[in-house]
This record gives C-alpha cells, sequence and structure tokens, in this order.
C-alpha cells in the first residue's frame, strides 16, 4: 500500500516503464516469428524450381522477401532505450537538488523516469509501425508466391 502521492506516482511510473519493456520484448518476439515465417515461404517459392523465379510474381515475392527479412532485422536491433534506474543516479541527482528525504527521492525518480517514458514510447510506436509493415510484406510475399506456384 502507498502511503504518499509521491509514492504512488513513482509505482505508476516505474510500472508503465516495465509494461514497455515487456511491449518491445514482444514485437521483438514477433519480430523473429515474421523473419522465420517469412523465411519458409521464401523456401518454399525455392523448393519449385528455377523456372518461377523468372516469373513477375514469383519476382514480387523475393522482392517482398527480402523487404520483410530486412524491416525484422531492423526491429531486431539494439535501441538506445531506458527501461530501469540505477540507485548512484538517484543519489547524485538527488544530492544536486539538495533532496534529503523519502519523498523527494520519489520525486527524483519519477522526475526522471517520465522523459524516459516520452522517449520509449515515440521508439516504440516507431517499432510497432515497422513490424506492421513487415507483416504487410510477410502477406504480399504469400500471396505472391502462392500465384506464382499456380500458375
Amino acid at each position: 500500500m502507498t502511503d504518499s502521492i509521491e509514492r504512488l506516482s513513482y509505482e505508476l511510473s516505474a510500472a508503465a516503464l516495465a509494461e514497455q519493456e515487456r511491449a518491445l520484448a514482444t514485437f521483438r518476439t514477433a519480430a523473429g516469428t515474421v523473419l522465420g515465417a517469412a523465411s519458409v515461404a521464401a523456401s518454399f517459392l525455392s523448393s519449385r524450381g528455377a523456372e518461377h523465379w523468372l516469373e513477375p510474381w514469383a519476382g514480387v515475392a523475393v522482392v517482398a522477401y527480402a523487404l520483410c527479412a530486412a524491416v525484422a532485422i531492423w526491429v531486431l536491433l539494439p535501441r538506445d532505450l531506458a527501461f530501469s534506474f540505477r540507485g548512484n543516479e538517484l543519489i547524485v541527482i538527488s544530492e544536486a537538488l539538495d533532496a534529503d528525504d523519502v519523498v523527494d527521492g520519489y520525486r527524483v525518480a519519477c522526475g526522471w523516469i517520465e522523459p524516459h517514458l516520452e522517449v520509449n514510447r515515440s521508439t516504440l510506436a516507431d517499432i510497432s509501425q515497422l513490424l506492421t509493415w513487415a507483416c504487410t510484406l510477410l502477406a504480399v510475399e504469400v500471396i505472391m508466391m502462392t500465384i506464382s506456384i499456380s500458375l
């Protein structure tokens, strides 16, 4: 149970930071799944033989695969996101602000977390958009591959 507004504020901010960390992990898991699915789909097209590679549908499927793989890998790359606040940072900032009690410590911690939440939110929104593009490209790849194989 919280005993002050400052502590409640800190707990809410810390929970939001933890939720963003879980969202990033989910996005990376999804990107790995999309990359695997795109690779499996591309292998089906390649198993049908070289004669299909020259067809326009197959060409579009190959381009969609390459773009899908590139976008999924981009999602998987490390990002400069902040998900934790070290105690030493709290001490340094608290000393600089002349904060000397626990309530001030909660305020300092919230003051550090909130801007990072906004930066993380923007980056996570970009990653989400990229993942949407990867899924769309996967769909294009599968559709074009299916058309190419069925003709």
